[in-house]
C-alpha cells in the first residue's frame, strides 16, 4: 500500500513552459516532515534539490529502511521519470527544502527525439539500477534488533528504525565532537554538523536522517539545543557529563539478557516522572544523603490537578523492583512513604526520558 503524500506547500511557478501542452520545471517548497512522494506511487516528475536534505527510505515490516541521504545541488526521483515505473522508495523533508520539479511531459517529449539506441540505453541502465539489491541488504541488516527472550532461547529478528547500535554511534559521534572539537559558548559546547556527520555517517555508516532524528530527540531530553535552528551548521551540547552517562548506560544495557535490562512501564515512567516533579519538596538527609518521598502527597496533589489519581499504589512495587525507590512504609493513608537518593534517581529518570523518547520515535516510523 502507497504511504500518504502531503501535497509540497508553498508551491511557485518556475519557468515558462517549454512548449504547448507540455509543463515546464516549476519551484515548490517542501516542509520538514512532509513526503514529497511516496513508495509504490506511480509518478512521473524528477527532482533538483536546491536548498535542505531529504532522506530516502523504503518500507521494511513496520519500520523503514534508510536508503539514502539527498543534499542539495542533488538529484532525487529519476528512475520513476526515466522508465515510469512506480516509485521503489519514499522522501522525506528533513528539513524546509526547496526544489525544482520537472515532469514527465517534458522528458517525454525530449526522448521522443532521442535515436532508438539510445533510449534502448537509459531503458537498460535504469534495469539495472532497480534490479541491485545488496546495498538494501546491507541496509536492512544495519536496521535490525534482535530479540533472545523467547523461552527456547532462540534468536528472532524485527525491525526498527533507531536501533540501539545506532544510537551509541551517534552518540559517541556527538561526544567527541563536542568535547575535542567543540568551543565553549555560555552553558555548552559547540558541535559542528559538518564534523558530526563526517564521524556518525561516513566513518561509522548511520544514516542522516537517523543522526537528525536522535538530534531531535536530545533536544527533547535537555542534552542539546539549537537544533531546529533555521540555516545553523551547528548546535549545542549543553550536558555532556549526561551523554557520557547514557552511552554507559545505552551500552550496558546492550550487554545484558532482555530480561535484565531496565525497561519501564509507561506507567513506571509516570510514577517516575511524578517523583522527579515533586521530588524537591523532600530535602535528602544530610548524613545519608536520602530523601523520604510522601506518595500520598503527590498522589493528592495531582488528583487536585487533573481531577483523578495518577497512579495505584499496587503499580508501584515496578519501580521498586528496579531499585529506583524502596518499598513502601505506610503510616496512615495520608502518609505513604518511599525512600530515594535524588540525584541518583534523578539521573535514571533521565535515562528512562531517552528511552522512553526513542521508543515514541520508532513507534511512529513503524507507522508511517
Amino acid at each position: 500500500m502507497a504511504l500518504p503524500v502531503k501535497k509540497p506547500t508553498g508551491t511557485t511557478s518556475g519557468a515558462a513552459p517549454i512548449g504547448a501542452g507540455e509543463a515546464g520545471p516549476r519551484v515548490i517548497q517542501l516542509q520538514k516532515g512532509e513526503l514529497l512522494f511516496a513508495e509504490g506511487e506511480s509518478s512521473r516528475s524528477m527532482y533538483f534539490l536546491k536548498t535542505g536534505i531529504i532522506r530516502i527510505f523504503k518500507k521494511k515490516g513496520n519500520a523503514s529502511i534508510e536508503v539514502a541521504t539527498i543534499n542539495s545541488g542533488q538529484v532525487l526521483g529519476e528512475l520513476a521519470f526515466l522508465d515510469g515505473a512506480p516509485r521503489s522508495a519514499s522522501a522525506e523533508g528533513l528539513t524546509t527544502c526547496t526544489l525544482v520539479e520537472v515532469s514527465g511531459v517534458t522528458f517525454t517529449q525530449t526522448l521522443s527525439k532521442l535515436p532508438d539506441w539510445l533510449k534502448l540505453l537509459l531503458k537498460t541502465i535504469v534495469g539495472r539500477l532497480r534490479s541491485s539489491s545488496t546495498r538494501i541488504r546491507q541496509l536492512e541488516q544495519a536496521s535490525t534488533a534482535f530479540d533472545y527472550s523467547s523461552k527456547d532461547g532462540k534468536r528472532s529478528a524485527h525491525y526498527v528504525y533507531l536501533s540501539p547500535h545506532d544510537t551509541l554511534k551517534i552518540a559517541a559521534a556527538l561526544l567527541l565532537v563536542g568535547t575535542r572539537n567543540g568551543e565553549q559558548k555560555g552553558k555548552g559546547r559547540t558541535v559542528r554538523a559538518g564534523l558530526l556527520q563526517r564521524y556518525a555517517n561516513q566513518i561509522m555508516g548511520v544514516p542522516v536522517a537517523k543522526i537528525t532524528t536522535l538530534l531531535d530527540v536530545f533536544q527533547s531530553c535537555g542534552i542539546l539545543e539549537g537544533v531546529d535552528q533555521a540555516g545553523s551548521n551547528e548546535v549545542m551540547l549543553v550536558d555532556p557529563d549526561f551523554l557520557e552517562i547514557y552511552i554507559a548506560y545505552q551500552n550496558e544495557e546492550n550487554l545484558v539478557e532482555p530480561s535484565k535490562q531496565h525497561n519501564v512501564s509507561i506507567k513506571g515512567f509516570l510514577i517516575m516522572s511524578l517523583i522527579a516533579k515533586y521530588i524537591h519538596q523532600y530535602p535528602a538527609n544530610e548524613a545519608t544523603g536520602v530523601s523520604r518521598v510522601n506518595l500520598a502527597e503527590i498522589i493528592q496533589a495531582e488528583a487536585q490537578l487533573t481531577g483523578k489519581e495518577p497512579f495505584r499504589m499496587d503499580e508501584f512495587p515496578e519501580v521498586v523492583n528496579l531499585g529506583y525507590c524502596t518499598q513502601i512504609e505506610v503510616k496512615s493513608s495520608a502518609q505513604v512513604f518511599t525512600q530515594v537518593k535524588p540525584q541518583e534517581f534523578l539521573k535514571h529518570y533521565r535515562l528512562q526520558r531517552v528511552s522512553k523518547a526513542l521508543q515514541a520515535v520508532n513507534e511512529e516510523k513503524s507507522r508511517v
